[in-house]
């Protein structure tokens, strides 16, 4: 995926939307958590953790996919939410430590589960998960960060991709695909405008819509796994390629 967290979305000084109260303000208040929200959680963050314990404890496959399942099922089961503390580390970080944590003091026949055996709702495509590149050069934190930014950005584009299908959009969806997730080197506007038989003004006004879109996409996204603005602020510029 092609994408320049500056250029192509225009960068981390645009303007944030206004912060309705978070899924986790919400847990530190004693609000119980929607399935849906414990559903983000497990969506954007399960294939970071399972590369992050590849990487860092050297596991095989089917191992991690166990930590992997075991630890979202015991984070699920306890007050995990409840314990984290903004004022301390982002969500992110407290979710990775608290990672470290499980996987140290983990023993292998504690943590060999069945499969289907946990309370995860979802199936963990790890078989996808091994297929894409993985930089084992990277110390396990940075993989984690970039696994973490792959995953916001894949989930972002299929949700603008469905979007575009519903909506009758398939022109801003194909330019934006043409050009922002164009393999190797993208087509100049000229050529893209006339590829789709419109004006170059017209080109720019698409992709500009499509990269709001997937911009808000991304920051509804982390909305729901951040406990204040500050913190959905500094991840979205985390996110778009500044790292705190």
């Amino acid at each position: 995926m092609g994408f320049d967290p500056d250029t192509v979305i225009g960068g981390v000084h645009d303007r944030f939307p206004s912060t309705r109260m978070s899924l986790l303000e919400a847990a530190a208040a004693g609000e119980a958590l929607p399935a849906e929200a414990l559903d983000q959680v497990l969506t954007l963050y399960w294939k970071p953790v399972y590369k992050y314990i590849r990487i860092k404890w050297r596991m095989s496959n089917e191992d991690a996919k166990d930590l992997t399942q075991g630890f979202f099922a015991s984070a699920l089961e306890r007050d995990f939410f409840a314990r984290f503390d903004p004022a301390k580390a982002s969500f992110r970080t407290y979710l990775r430590m608290a990672l470290d944590r499980y996987t140290a003091s983990a023993h292998a026949t504690a943590t060999r589960q069945k499969r289907g055996g946990t309370s995860l709702v979802m199936s963990l495509d790890v078989d996808g998960a091994d297929l894409e590149p993985c930089d084992t050069a990277a110390s396990p934190e940075d993989l984690f960060h970039r696994e973490w930014q792959r995953q916001l950005f894949t989930l972002a584009v299929d949700e603008m991709r469905d979007l575009c299908a519903r909506s009758g959009k398939d022109l801003q969806w194909g330019i934006f695909e043409s050009y922002d997730l164009a393999e190797g080197e993208r087509p100049d506007y000229a050529t893209l405008a006339k590829r789709f038989g419109i004006p170059v003004t017209a080109l720019n006004n698409h992709l500009a819509w499509a990269r709001r879109t997937v911009r808000e996409l991304v920051w509804e996204r982390l909305r729901g796994v951040t406990s204040s603005e500050r913190e959905l602020r500094a991840e979205m510029r985390s996110a778009f390629g500044q790292r705190r």
